[in-house]
């Protein structure tokens, strides 16, 4: 009966980690964007909700996998820690549904705009009650094993995400975008899914594994 459980949750994850790699190759997180230079008067465009409305600081969404076999993003304990720290993504498989947890993008410094922007910097933090144990354990990193978990800090430049732009289409949805890692001086890593004891975790990985995301307001 595990065996099948499994069987499942391992095509459930092929099938939400589809990553369109003919889109993924016109945008390599390796050369991603041209970034205006201080000399340059463009603005970049910006990361847009499923209401159409613009991404903004400080306010909450839910950050979702709209393929087939995706689900919303969530935190959760998953190791017997004093804290919650794993950043995972629900399944439609009993058991493993949900609505997501909300986060909110934040930034370091309040000059840089109320909206998010393509290619600019933003830290992920989860909207969640919690102890004061555990206040520090909301802002997302990534973990040495390339997983994506909490116990990040706003400020830290290993902790930098972005957010680029696809061509990708899914029925229903649109402003479908995909999520980097992008600590400072260092490659951007695209943000995929990995299965780990019977868990979807999110998780660094190549360009051609990237997961596909929206946002919606929580």
């Amino acid at each position: 009966m595990k065996k099948s459980i499994n069987n499942i949750l391992s095509l459930l994850l092929v099938l939400s980690s589809l990553s369109f790699v003919a889109f993924s190759e016109s945008f390599s997180s390796e050369n991603p964007i041209v970034l205006p230079t201080s000399d340059d008067n463009i603005i970049l465009p910006e990361i847009y909700d499923q209401d159409d409305d613009p991404i903004r600081i400080g306010m909450t969404y839910i950050i979702m996998n709209p393929n087939i076999g995706g689900g919303a993003v969530y935190l959760d304990n998953i190791g017997h820690l004093k804290c919650p720290n794993a950043v995972l993504q629900h399944v439609p498989v009993p058991g493993l549904m949900g609505d997501g947890t909300a986060v909110m993008f934040v930034r370091d410094k309040s000059d840089e705009g109320e909206v998010v922007r393509v290619m600019t910097v933003v830290y992920i933090k989860f909207f969640v009650e919690t102890t004061p144990l555990c206040v520090n354990e909301t802002v997302w990193k990534v973990n040495d094993e390339k997983f994506v978990v909490t116990g990040g800090k706003v400020g830290n430049e290993n902790d930098i995400f972005k957010i680029m732009t696809t061509d990708i289409v899914i029925r229903g949805y649109k402003n479908i975008y995909k999520l980097l890692h992008c600590p400072a001086y260092v490659k951007c890593n695209a943000i995929g899914g990995s299965l780990k004891n019977e868990h979807f975790r999110l998780v660094t990985v190549d360009d051609q594994h990237f997961v596909p995301f929206v946002f919606i307001k929580a």
